[in-house]
């Protein structure tokens, strides 16, 4: 599985035949002969290969060509359609994947040559109209050939002919009203009634109205409720007039957002410098609280080697305390339990052990490993076989690369170890382990209940390292071997 940190694209696609049957087949796609990814400590290469479903279609996930830290930069797919019926199988062709399309079909992407034998030309749908192009010089004028659709020789065009009414429809009944030298409709085309007020408000007569017959305010009620013109007592604010839009700066005050809060939650941005440094007598309560010099001064250590102090983010003892002539060697299947604390939040991309000697020559089956458990007892990272790792040495610090990197809270962790090989205690590697010595040394002194630091799972004969256990099942052991995480 590719690391998170790498861009992915997804790419469909479907091959149907002409008559709409799903072909078979494969698709595959070959990145460049080898990339080089180095912030995720990988390399890639070699095809990868989708084969044609059911419905003749395909779903691959890839990492896009456009993704930070590849090397070369600048590459692309070579994508071969291996497709059953065709005459010579299908196409090869270029494509590149860019992480801003996290979705793509081969559709879309896939180049076509309309050129080549494969496709036949055919007229396609009509184009957008374009824009309209310069009036060209009039002609000369034309014979008249007709007139409102008449092309008899004497052409007599009635109302009817040009939409009009007939000049005997002026004035008659179910005609049009003409006007008189007043400019107004004479009486005698008027209804009956002359077209006077019948009524204004249901009212009849000589008719006054009031305010309430309009529902409107009287001159008192309307004062008492808005100001008249003229009346409104304010002519600027801050000296300003019209429509006034007052912002922080108009009333010389702080803009939302950019005060500091004596109260409630807030979210503080960009580098702040304090005249006098802050003030606090509480200890932090989470990983990333501001904490008291004097607190920070208490549980560093000052005056010590620390594991950062020699590249690790923590180990399971000071190397200077290990034992300087006894080494630990490992029983075949068994799976050891190394503790480490780590008091910071780190990424952690290697388990670090320190092999004062080993013989080599493939002393080591490809079922040894080693990889990072939480205290909880679930696996988090995984090394490839220390048989490849661990080389010939008279006393080296092996680092093992982890399969995939791991951030990990502060807490306390296990490397856990499992060692196969036909004679691990002569000829396979020694593990340096602490200075303490018997069969029950105080290395893993602890009150009852608590992590055991030095421990291994009570089952036998593995050849692999657990995806999990029960941490309530961690057996106590006097291994001590010394194990570091960077």
């Amino acid at each position: 599985m590719l690391p998170e940190s790498i861009p992915t694209v997804t790419v469909t696609a479907r091959y149907l035949t002409p008559d709409g049957r799903p072909m078979s087949g494969t698709v595959e796609f070959r990145p460049p002969a080898l990339l080089t990814h180095a912030e995720a400590d990988l390399f890639l290469g070699g095809p990868t290969r989708a084969t044609l479903d059911a419905e003749g279609r395909i779903s691959v996930v890839l990492p896009a060509t456009d993704g930070p830290g590849w090397n070369p930069v600048d590459w692309t797919y070579t994508v071969t359609e291996k497709l059953a019926g065709l005459a010579r199988g299908g196409r090869t062709y270029q494509i590149a994947l860019s992480a801003a399309l996290p979705a793509v079909d081969l559709a879309d992407i896939a180049p076509a040559d309309p050129g080549t034998p494969q496709y036949v030309a055919v007229p396609g749908p009509p184009g957008p109209a374009g824009e309209l192009g310069p009036q060209g010089p009039a002609g000369p004028a034309g014979a008249v050939h007709s007139v409102n659709g008449h092309t008899e020789a004497d052409i007599v065009l009635s109302a009817a002919d040009v939409s009009a009414l007939s000049s005997t429809s002026a004035g008659a009944p179910g005609g049009v009203a003409t006007l008189g030298a007043d400019g107004l409709v004479p009486a005698a085309q008027l209804p009956a009634g002359g077209g006077a007020v019948a009524s204004v408000n249901g009212q009849t007569g000589d008719v006054r109205l009031t305010a309430d017959d309009l529902g409107a305010l009287t001159q008192v009620t309307g004062d008492a409720r808005y100001l008249p013109l003229g009346g409104a007592p304010v002519r600027s604010v801050n000296g300003l007039t019209g429509e006034v839009v007052l912002t922080a700066s108009a009333v010389s005050a702080v803009p939302a957002g950019e005060a500091l809060l004596l109260a409630g939650d807030q979210s503080i941005q960009g580098t702040k410098t304090f005249a006098t440094p802050p003030v606090t007598t509480a200890a932090p309560a989470t990983a990333d609280a501001l904490t008291r010099r004097g607190y920070v001064d208490a549980v560093s250590s000052a005056g010590t080697w620390s594991p950062s102090a020699v590249g690790f983010h923590g180990w399971s003892f000071d190397p200077a305390a290990s034992s300087a002539n006894s080494v630990q060697y490992c029983i075949n299947g068994w799976v050891y339990l190394i503790g480490i604390p780590l008091h910071a939040r780190a990424t952690v991309r290697n388990v670090v052990f320190y092999v004062p000697g080993y013989a080599g020559n493939n002393a080591l089956s490809t079922s040894s490993y080693a990889g990072l458990y939480t205290e909880e007892g679930k696996r988090v990272g995984l090394t490839a076989s220390l048989g490849t790792l661990i080389p010939a040495t008279e006393g080296q610090t092996v680092v093992c690369p982890l399969s995939a990197s791991y951030v990990a809270e502060p807490g306390r962790y296990w490397v856990g170890l499992v060692v196969n090989g036909p004679s691990p205690n002569t000829n396979g590697p020694a593990f340096m382990r602490g200075a303490s010595m018997g069969e029950a040394p105080g290395g893993s002194a602890r009150m009852p209940g608590k992590f055991i630091r030095h421990g291994r799972l009570s089952t036998t004969g593995q050849s692999s390292l657990p995806t999990s256990f029960d941490p309530g099942k961690v057996v106590a052991d006097s291994n001590a071997i010394w194990a570091a995480l960077s």
